[in-house]
């Protein structure tokens, strides 16, 4: 998990600067803008779902994804709305930038391992798979 969340703000902060570079002071603020409210749900979902014991029924568990799901999406949207409202942003190069980092996400699993490591067995006995 940590190894997504660093890739994601690396790729943050390089849109960051490259926007403030290019466009401005408000591009930059609006790229951050956009890549906070993509990073941070994520977190948050992530952390929940960690959270949960292994004495969890599949139901329990089922319905903790469902409920971390949606309180990610209500997360997200109250987000968008607030940086919208209260904040000097451009809500396109926020989009994008959210968009951006759903990209990098979803390019991170690919190369990122967020599996739990493998057990060594007891005996000593490799696996033949």
């Amino acid at each position: 998990m940590m190894r997504l969340l660093a890739a994601q703000s690396l790729a943050a902060v390089a849109l960051t600067l490259l926007l403030g570079v290019w466009l401005g002071k408000t591009a930059a603020v609006s790229a951050l803008v956009g890549t906070v409210i993509a990073i941070v749900p994520n977190f948050y979902l992530a952390r929940r779902l960690l959270r949960r014991g292994p004495g969890a029924t599949p139901s329990e568990s089922l319905r903790g994804i469902y409920t971390g799901e949606l309180l990610k999406i209500a997360f997200t949207i109250a987000l968008f709305v607030i940086a919208i409202r209260l904040l000097d942003v451009v809500f396109l190069i926020v989009v994008a930038s959210y968009l951006a980092m759903v990209a990098v996400n979803w390019l991170a699993l690919l190369f990122i391992d967020v599996g739990e490591a493998p057990r060594s067995p007891t005996n000593g006995a490799g696996s033949s798979l």
